[in-house]
């Protein structure tokens, strides 16, 4: 899921994978490459899903109900 397009062609995605059979929650830079496929940057996070919690919870803490909402201006 594309959460931020950047200049370039660049996105922010968010999505799950898995590895070495623990899954993970990815927050990672894309690219287009040459032949104008989207690929992966190391540039990001990987975090593993039972960490989700504690993620929510540092998220709650730090942005007040209601900021960062889409309806924003």
């Amino acid at each position: 899921m594309t959460v931020h397009e950047k200049a370039r062609g660049e996105t922010i995605n968010v999505y799950i994978g898995e590895y070495r059979g623990t899954k993970y929650l990815h927050i990672r830079e894309w690219y287009m490459d040459k032949d104008q496929e989207e690929k992966p940057t190391k540039k990001g996070i990987a975090l593993p899903l039972e960490k989700i919690d504690a993620l929510r919870e540092a998220i709650d803490r730090l942005v007040p109900a209601g900021e960062g909402s889409a309806d924003e201006p």
